[in-house]
C-alpha cells in the first residue's frame, strides 16, 4: 500500500522538475475534503456542504408550495 503512495510521490516529483505540472497551495480553510475528517464551524460546515453538492435526504428542498397539515386529518396539502 505504502509503495503506491512512493510511486505516486516520485511520478508526482518528476513531473513538477518537468515542467508538466503545478503544485498549488490550498489553504486549511478551503480544504473541502476536512468536511470528513474535522469538526469545523456550522457557517464552514455548510460551506463545504453546498460545494460538494450533497443534499440533505431528510430535509427536501421547498416544491413551490407551502406545506400545511390539514383540518381535521392528517394528510399533508399544499397552499
Amino acid at each position: 500500500r505504502t509503495k503506491h503512495l512512493d510511486i505516486d510521490c516520485h511520478l508526482v516529483r518528476e513531473k513538477v522538475q518537468a515542467g508538466l505540472m503545478r503544485l498549488l497551495l490550498v489553504s486549511s480553510h478551503n480544504q473541502t475534503a476536512d468536511i470528513f475528517t474535522k469538526a469545523s464551524h456550522p457557517r464552514h460546515f455548510h460551506d463545504f456542504v453546498i460545494k460538494l453538492g450533497m443534499v440533505d435526504i431528510y430535509h427536501p428542498p421547498a416544491c413551490g408550495g407551502v406545506l400545511n397539515h390539514g383540518e381535521g386529518n392528517s394528510d399533508l396539502t399544499t397552499n
